[in-house]
């Protein structure tokens, strides 16, 4: 997040727009990501 801020302060608006919805989409699928990584963890997969 903060090379999203700082990238902004340097008026790269689109970056920090790309880089936004990307934790955004992660934040959304965080508990997908977790069960996909304990079955992989324990080797379930």
């Amino acid at each position: 997040m903060e090379l999203t801020l700082d990238t902004e302060k340097r008026g790269i608006s689109e970056v920090g727009d790309n880089v936004r919805g990307t934790l955004g989409a992660i934040g959304e699928n965080a508990g997908h990501i977790k069960q996909g990584l304990a079955r992989l963890k324990g080797g379930l997969i």
